[in-house]
């Protein structure tokens, strides 16, 4: 008998197990994974998938299908664009996972704070123990009570930035290893972007059916992009070049444009102009690399860099 289980809580969980597979899955190979939270039944078992899959697609998720051959010819599986939402890969070589553990208190992935920083600009990075790897958050507990709001069309009360929302939930969206919460803001008369890591205490939900989504809704579109974050701020310097590692380079080009590379380098990397206007979003862009990029020039951003990590470092 399945167990009674919150709708935004299973779909929560099929979102986990879709995003954490590199193979499309079935449905009977879902239901054997999350265990008794679909129906015994199967009519009703594709009822409820069907209610989820179509929830998480309005919320702006991307579940594409393919149709098997061989031993399972015709049946339909089931797979998550993570490209979609962007959702990191969490798959590190152990060097690479110690440089992040200087990325992690920036970059919030889900870790604890890097206990020390692993490098700086042109040192030598140290061999300290791991303490924890890095993990996507799926279980901050306002996911399952935003995904139910939405699913519902219910309004969200909470506190943000010290003062009290009320928000009519449209959409949730993972970016650089943070969920945002996409919705019209009452207080501002306008729809807004809230960080949900960034929500003070509870959350308190309306009545279901109390709004309906804008036509031609695009979740993923109102989220600004890195570039469009980078690009918004007041520092009197607001493009630095950037050296990149050719493992890098193919994204980096997705984001930037080929108009962006000022130089190539026979090893496969290459130099980028990239907007540094805002100090924040820069920073979260860079580390994210971990020590695949560099900063080469202005002097002055190299020292801000070189400042950042030295904070991180401890050092004063």
């Amino acid at each position: 008998m399945a167990q009674k289980i919150a709708a935004a809580e299973r779909m929560l969980n099929l979102l986990a197990l879709l995003a954490q597979r590199t193979r499309p899955i079935t449905l009977k190979q879902i239901r054997a994974e999350l265990v008794r939270q679909y129906s015994d039944k199967d009519e009703a078992a594709r009822a409820q998938f069907e209610r989820d899959k179509a929830e998480l697609r309005e919320m702006g998720i991307v579940i594409l299908t393919e149709t098997l051959g061989g031993d399972q010819a015709g049946e339909t599986a089931y797979r998550v664009d993570r490209r979609s939402y962007e959702l990191s890969d969490a798959e590190f070589t152990e060097e690479e996972l110690m440089a992040l553990h200087l990325a992690a208190s920036t970059v919030h992935l889900g870790a604890q704070e890097g206990e020390t920083a692993l490098w700086k600009l042109g040192a030598e990075r140290a061999n300290p123990k791991l303490a924890q790897q890095v993990t996507i958050p799926f279980s901050d507990p306002h996911l399952a009570v935003i995904m139910g709001a939405i699913a519902d069309r219910a309004p969200l009360s909470f506190d943000y930035k010290g003062e009290q929302r009320s928000v009519d939930a449209y959409g949730m969206l993972a970016r650089k290893g943070f969920w945002y919460l996409i919705g019209f803001d009452h207080l501002r008369d306008a729809q807004r972007v809230f960080r949900v890591d960034r929500i003070e205490g509870s959350i308190k939900v309306g009545k279901a059916a109390s709004y309906k989504l804008p036509r031609g809704l695009d979740i993923a579109k109102m989220v600004p992009t890195d570039r469009q974050m980078m690009a918004a701020g007041d520092y009197e310097h607001s493009v630095a070049v950037v050296r990149v590692d050719a493992s890098e380079v193919r994204g980096v080009t997705r984001e930037f444009g080929a108009a962006a590379i000022v130089r190539q380098h026979d090893d496969g990397s290459a130099e980028f102009e990239v907007p540094c206007s805002n100090h924040y979003a820069f920073r979260l862009w860079l580390f994210a690399m971990i020590d695949k990029a560099v900063v080469v020039s202005p002097p002055e951003v190299c020292d801000l860099v070189t400042g950042w990590l030295d904070e991180l470092a401890g050092v004063k």
